[in-house]
């Protein structure tokens, strides 16, 4: 068996067409053959892997970053390899990682089939990287490196589907669709966490960002007085020396808030599962990392339209409202108060995340390329 296994990834190895040192991988197929690029599809696990570079300007506690590391994950599940390039070439602290990792420095002597940045800090290093393919996955609006990486023949990607079609609009170029991004597996109910009362209000706490509406959520909040159930408030942030903001100083919490900092993984689940509303009012945003988080555990989520728009229906799996106090405030207590709504929308999250999977996210992204 082993022997033979070995024979059939050598003869499908011997029909690939080499340009230079060039490999690629197209998802999903059972045999070799040309791919859109000029570049061969090879079948999965059989051919030798496709070598795949990513990187990044830091490995900090951001959505940005936990987008390429889980990617990583996904794709050296799948038998790639994966190695991340930043500044000093340390493994994440805060979310394992399955590939290789080298300072920023050293790319420029590395070969790689397909490199992926997503940064204008590290596309210097990214164009400069030897690799049949480079992409540049847009993250956030208006990103300034988007332009320059498609004038040097990049090819573009974005993490949702509204930060796709304006970047196609703004280069004239045909942009990847990246959009996705939940790891179902972590972020999943457990309905035992969730106390019956009082009811818990959970937010990103990152207010060292001011287009995460941190601060707008909290006045929300602080109109409701007592036309509601009784309910506290949890905020969480991490911070590190990315982020070195305390988002608790100056903050206008109302009496039944706290924050919690620099929560694990396990912690930050826990949270989702034990809260009963969510609230995301971010503003140019490509994808709401943690408002599909929230839906995944079972949390339902008010949200702006601001990266949503690919998984929040509203009245279906969320309220989704205009990023003004009032509106945020006004969908905030018809969740509080109705508990039949809550409920519904709340059950109908985890299935809501299910379709953007990281695996899905990154067989998706090399079909793409290969197609």
């Amino acid at each position: 068996m082993r022997r033979a296994l070995k024979s059939e990834r050598e003869a499908c190895a011997a029909r690939i067409v080499s340009q230079g040192d060039v490999r690629w991988f197209q998802g999903g197929t059972e045999s070799c053959g040309p791919g859109r690029f000029g570049v061969v599809g090879v079948a999965l696990l059989r051919c030798p892997p496709v070598r795949i570079a990513l990187f990044l300007p830091h490995v900090g506690v951001f959505g940005g970053v936990r987008r390429f590391l889980e990617l990583g994950n996904a794709w050296s599940r799948q038998g790639h390899e994966v190695t991340l390039y930043h500044p000093d070439g340390t493994p994440p602290a805060w979310l394992p990682f399955l590939g290789a990792t080298a300072r920023l420095e050293s790319a420029a002597g590395a070969r790689s089939d397909l490199a992926i940045g997503g940064d204008p800090h590290t596309l210097d290093a990214l164009l400069a990287h030897p690799s049949a393919r480079r992409v540049y996955y847009c993250v956030i609006e208006g990103d300034p490196g988007a332009p320059r990486a498609a004038a040097a023949g990049a090819i573009l990607a974005a993490n949702s589907g509204p930060l796709r079609r304006a970047l196609a609009r703004v280069t004239a170029r045909a942009v990847l669709d990246g959009a996705g991004g939940i790891n179902t597996g972590q972020f999943r109910p457990d309905p035992a966490r969730r106390a019956h009362a009082p009811l818990r209000v959970l937010l990103n706490g990152r207010r060292s960002r001011r287009k995460k509406g941190t601060d707008l959520v909290l006045a929300a909040l602080r109109g409701l007085g007592h036309r509601v159930p009784a309910f506290e408030v949890v905020l969480f942030d991490a911070m590190d020396a990315h982020n070195r903001q305390d988002p608790r100083d100056g903050a206008p919490l109302p009496p039944n808030a706290r924050f919690v900092l620099n929560p694990s993984q396990e912690e930050l689940v826990a949270l989702y599962q034990s809260s009963h509303v969510f609230v995301a009012a971010e503003r140019k945003a490509g994808w709401c990392n943690t408002a599909l988080e929230a839906m995944a555990c079972g949390c339902a989520v008010v949200c702006t339209r601001s990266g949503t728009r690919d998984f929040a229906r509203h009245g279906q799996n969320a309220l989704v409202t205009l990023r003004h106090p009032f509106f945020i405030g006004r969908a905030i207590r018809r969740l509080l108060v109705d508990a039949e709504l809550r409920a519904r929308l709340a059950a109908a999250g985890p299935a809501s995340a299910e379709p953007w999977r990281w695996e899905r996210l990154a067989e998706k992204l090399l079909a793409q390329l290969a197609g």
